[in-house]
């Protein structure tokens, strides 16, 4: 139910209003009228929820938020208000701790923002990590598929060292993010209470350029810039591009030992912030970058968060990113005898009984419509992008190119059907959108789910795996399976099962999901008592339908059977390499 009211009362503060002490109920949604006709910023916090806030100009809405992941949640705007114009606010609870139905929202307009401090003693660290270590152990199925205890055991005693010598909520973020990754699965995650940029300066200290990993080169990646389009970053302020992307991968996560997404991702999701967690803003930023064989270097000032925000949302390599993202699925001629399907994420529908999941097989009925009239011998299954989604879909996928029968899964587990450490346990908007408001209702769908243990595991009931059957049609023909680094969970799992029982030819990168097994199914997130910090995991493990094959090690991606790299002037031009390479192929 949404309960849209007024915010009622206004406070005059130190040169900003301020509400304080506004009850939020899962459901409802606040409405705020910005009081100033003055550019300003207007910060919404609670200690009690995850905040997302939607910003209205005469009922249009101009953004939607949600930079903060944690309870302890703020968030931050700046308005810059038109003559004449109406602006609301609407603010509403994404998560919750599962013991607190109700959370008090504060919010402030003022010229300036205060920088959050994050300041915590070596004690709470400890705690912290402490705390961490119980979550994973209670509640985490694949604490131990890639880690030895013993290894466990050293990594903890490590953290825990480095853990009481931080100095502050960074320093420790940078001991918990290392174990979150040591574990090996790319449904991890463990971030900051708040956005980092909230605790960095205001000043302008970020750097001037963007970067791209380019298969282990960072490249310049902005338009008018003082380096060229292209220069090869050689290091910056002293660090080398090889020692920046090393230490930039610890922040992201892959399933078992998979290295490509770790090392790339970073610098497309996270120059904002954990960039500038790791090495820092200056004032000046020396860079070293080669260009048309030559090494030259340049002296640089940092520029403003909000021009470093410009120049990330422009980066040259966005362009053909977003026309290859522009939908989530598509069919397409690709020359004489050869048609495209794009899969670029299985997140359109939620199940079998959704309407967009009727239409999507209405879509693959009409795909196998035309490859039968035109007789079409070769296939291309582009799944570049596709970071997962809904099971149903990459399973419907898969029936109209198998003639076999197959399961989800040769069989799936968790630790427990009730859930641990309840108290610290959060309410995630998943949850809530499922109907799910409190231990109780997840503990009844485990208990469905997972009804039996067998030696301390309860295992995936056998009527929520059945053996799916192929198509009355499937294509017969030469496929042509294209995979990145982005590849994962669903869709990683459907280029496990392509790889292992068709004829395709698998071309691109290494996968972030596993080929094997990974952990999925139903994540949960837990926030970590002292700092704030949140940490979540998907709490099943899934050993996938997927053959033994010598060149797939346990732990790794789906492996190509042809790498693909991109040369500097590729990048340029921003070919497309991989449709290329079905060309070449085809050709010889």
């Amino acid at each position: 139910m949404t309960r849209p009211f007024i915010i009622p009362l206004l406070l005059f503060l130190n040169s900003a209003y301020a509400q304080t002490n506004s009850e939020l109920k899962p459901g409802d949604t606040l409405k705020y009228i910005p009081k100033s006709h003055k550019p300003s910023w207007i910060s919404v916090q609670s200690g009690d929820a995850n905040l997302g806030v939607a910003l209205f100009m005469d009922g249009k809405k101009l953004k939607e938020q949600d930079d903060s992941r944690g309870i302890k949640s703020v968030e931050r705007l700046y308005l810059t208000p038109e003559k004449g114009k109406r602006y609301e606010l609407k603010i509403w609870a994404k998560s919750y701790v599962e013991k607190s139905k109700t959370a008090k929202v504060s919010i402030m307009e003022s010229k300036n923002v205060v920088v959050l401090d994050g300041q915590f003693s070596p004690d709470q660290f400890v705690e912290d990590l402490t705390t961490f270590r119980s979550i994973r152990e209670k509640a985490n199925s694949g604490l131990y598929v890639y880690r030895t205890r013993k290894q466990i055991d050293s990594i903890y005693q490590q953290a825990e060292i480095e853990a009481r010598n931080s100095k502050n909520i960074f320093d420790f973020y940078k001991v918990i993010a290392n174990v979150t990754g040591f574990e090996g699965s790319c449904h991890n995650y463990t971030d900051l209470p708040n956005h980092a940029s909230y605790y960095l300066t205001q000043k302008p200290e970020y750097l001037p350029i963007t970067l791209k990993n380019i298969d282990g080169r960072l490249l310049q990646d902005s338009k008018d810039v003082a380096l060229p389009l292209g220069a090869e970053i050689l290091s910056v302020n002293g660090v080398s591009a090889k020692e920046m992307i090393s230490r930039f991968s610890k922040y992201y996560f892959s399933d078992g030992y998979s290295i490509p997404y770790k090392e790339t991702t970073g610098f497309e999701r996270g120059m904002l912030d954990k960039f500038y967690i790791e090495f820092g803003t200056h004032k000046n930023y020396v860079i070293s970058y080669q260009w048309n064989g030559n090494v030259k270097e340049v002296a640089l000032p940092g520029i403003s968060l909000e021009k470093f925000k410009k120049l990330q949302d422009s980066r040259h390599s966005l362009t053909f990113d977003k026309k290859l993202l522009s939908e989530k699925y598509s069919f397409t001629n690709e020359g004489d005898g050869i048609y495209r399907l794009s899969l670029r994420g299985f997140d359109f529908s939620t199940g079998k009984e959704d309407p967009a999941y009727k239409k999507f097989s209405v879509f693959l009925d009409q795909m196998m419509d035309t490859l039968e009239r035109e007789k079409i011998n070769n296939l291309i299954i582009d799944l570049r992008g596709n970071t997962g989604g809904t099971g149903a879909l990459y399973e419907k996928v898969f029936s109209y190119l198998t003639q076999r029968p197959f399961r989800d899964s040769h069989y799936a587990y968790t630790k427990f059907n009730e859930v641990p450490l309840d108290e610290k346990l959060i309410i995630t908007s998943l949850f809530l959108s499922n109907g799910v408001q409190d231990k109780y209702g997840l503990n009844a769908y485990l208990k469905q789910l997972y009804p039996k243990a067998v030696q301390g595991k309860y295992y995936w009931a056998d009527d929520k795996n059945p053996l799916i059957m192929p198509n009355d049609r499937t294509f017969k023909g030469q496929l042509y399976l294209l995979v990145d680094q982005r590849v994962a969970s669903a869709a990683s799992h459907l280029a496990s099962l392509i790889k292992s029982y068709t004829n395709a030819i698998v071309i691109g990168k290494e996968t972030v999901g596993g080929y094997y097994e990974h952990n999925g199914h139903l994540p949960l997130v837990y926030e970590l008592p002292n700092t704030g910090i949140q940490t979540g995991f998907s709490i099943v493990h899934v050993i996938q339908d997927a053959q033994n094959l010598p060149d797939q090690k346990r732990g790794q991606g789906i492996i190509p059977h042809i790498k693909i790299q991109q040369t500097n002037q590729e990048f340029l031009d921003q070919t497309d390499v991989y449709l290329r390479k079905v060309s070449e192929l085809r050709k010889q």
